[in-house]
């Protein structure tokens, strides 16, 4: 940032307001100094529970400025959600938008700890985020925290594990950066980078150090919101847009009509696959840009596979393989195995793909993690995968339990928990069957204690409608069977049964 200087760090969509590097950084500075006189060590966690605006990345930088670590939340999850993610990092501050505070405050209620909460804005009540701006005699002097080893934890996100609860995901220094640089160099054109999303995703904290390493300027708005997104385009020209297929599957909904889109030249997919024709969408819709479609997982700091324009025949390549998710990127080692006998696999043959790499995660936060890795310390990514003559990579089919809406990870045991409590419900097993936009749709087998019963399947979507948030709704319905397939030990496969349901066989 000091290098940086007065190059323009960010822009706000919505207001046009500007900020450069050097503003951005005296505030980090600020920022990071406050929170040093409350206390926060090498030791502490902070959060952030915000929408996108320009002081929402503040308490990010300070955060690593002091060696702390960083563990974000989204400000559209369910209370449930929060209590349960915040009872695991426990933060010693946290930063929140007037939108979020009545969910952090019922949050924080239930802990019996000491959180500092701060807002973005002004309150009565709690520590407003301009105390964290005022200058100070120390600010010149400023110098950041240096890490002892690159392999400490530098941030936690949060992703659902195979058990379905979410965990915290410990990322390391070196995994976060190298993924930056590998964002920097890999020939997208990063001038003036469009952002919607949230920092509770590692994509876009990714984007946001790549940013300040390569001196581009972000467009933020403040969540995804078609038109306002649209408007930043028209008026801001950026050159690269990222996110995830449904975002881009409704803007080319609802692009306005000779809008100049010339400016982008390269668009960023990932957290989800895309039907052949729904990319062929994308690219008329943006036809001057390349679509780099992508793989990755927040265990591995982002990247496992990608298109990138800095490689060998990238045009050639993404064009004739419109469903590949790319190919591998530098720092990380390949291998596919077979499912039953875990032997190495060669090309157009499907198994799960395994990784070795320092970009992978230090494991779970206060949780084990040990049966991440195989006996040979390769990384398992529990997902189905092949890979051609051109080592390009194709996603199949997902091994892990948890099922994704709308890129949201869904955990199904949460759902069986809330049917099996219903007095009518002696089992269930949730699917998710696949759905073009939104990825899959949850849906509910479920064996009744009776079978005289007079419940209805529309009558268990709505018990569970009351007691979720709008993304675990049963958009895929409830099937009433009498029995749910198992395997010979037992155990439920939600991969075979959805299969076994698609072919008519439930």
């Amino acid at each position: 940032m000091e290098k940086h200087n007065d190059k323009i760090a960010q822009i706000d969509g919505s207001t046009g307001e500007k900020d450069t590097y050097m503003s951005l950084l005296q505030r980090c500075v600020r920022a990071a100094l406050k929170m040093r006189s409350l206390g926060v060590t090498t030791n502490d966690i902070v959060s952030t529970c915000t929408f996108n605006h320009l002081n929402s990345c503040v308490p990010y930088l300070a955060t690593l400025f002091l060696g702390a670590k960083i563990s974000n939340f989204d400000p559209t999850l369910s209370l449930p959600d929060t209590v349960h993610l915040m009872k695991q990092v426990t933060p010693k501050i946290i930063f929140v938008i007037p939108e979020a505070l009545n969910l952090i405050e019922n949050a924080v209620k239930g802990l019996n700890q000491q959180i500092l909460i701060v807002v973005f804005g002004s309150s009565d009540k709690h520590t407003p985020f301009s105390d964290f701006l005022q200058s100070s005699l120390e600010e010149s002097e400023f110098k950041p925290h240096k890490v002892e080893s690159l392999k400490e934890t530098a941030l936690i996100f949060f992703s659902s594990g195979t058990s379905g609860l979410p965990k915290g995901i410990c990322i390391s220094h070196y995994g976060y950066m190298h993924q930056q640089m590998n964002v920097v160099n890999m020939g997208f054109c990063l001038d003036i980078i469009l952002n919607f999303s949230s920092l509770y995703w590692i994509t876009p904290s990714i984007f946001l150090c790549a940013a300040i390493f390569a001196g581009s300027t972000r467009v933020i708005v403040p969540k995804f919101n078609p038109s306002l997104i649209w408007a930043a385009i028209k008026k801001f020209k950026p050159t690269f847009l990222y996110g995830i297929p449904f975002h881009f599957l409704h803007l080319c909904e609802t692009k306005p009509l000779n809008v100049d889109i010339s400016s982008v030249k390269h668009i960023g997919i990932g957290g989800g696959h895309l039907l052949e024709n729904q990319i062929f969408t994308i690219r008329n819709t943006f036809p001057t840009a390349y679509l780099c479609g992508g793989y990755g997982q927040t265990e591995m700091a982002m990247f496992i596979t990608t298109f990138r324009p800095n490689q060998v025949d990238f045009e050639k390549l993404s064009l004739a393989k419109p469903t590949s998710c790319g190919i591998g990127v530098p720092g990380i080692s390949y291998k596919v195995v077979d499912i039953e006998t875990e032997e190495a696999l060669g090309p157009n043959q499907q198994g799960e793909l395994r990784l070795k790499t320092d970009y992978c995660l230090n494991g779970y936060y206060n949780i084990d993690a040990s049966d991440c890795w195989d006996k040979d310390g390769w990384y398992r990514t529990n997902d189905l995968v092949y890979y051609d003559e051109d080592k390009c990579f194709y996603v199949v089919d997902r091994l892990k339990e948890f099922l994704k809406f709308q890129s949201w990870h869904v955990p199904p045991s949460l759902l069986e928990t809330i049917l099996v409590s219903h007095p009518d419900v002696a089992n269930v097993v949730i699917i998710g069957l696949p759905h073009d936009v939104d990825e899959c749709h949850l849906m509910a087998l479920v064996v009744l204690q009776n079978q005289n019963s007079k419940i209805t399947p529309k009558e268990l979507e709505q018990f569970v409608e009351e007691r979720v948030d709008d993304r675990k709704r049963l958009r895929g319905g409830v099937k009433i069977v009498e029995r749910i397939p198992l395997t010979e030990t037992g155990k439920v496969q939600r991969r075979k049964i959805r299969d076994m349901y698609l072919r008519g066989e439930i």
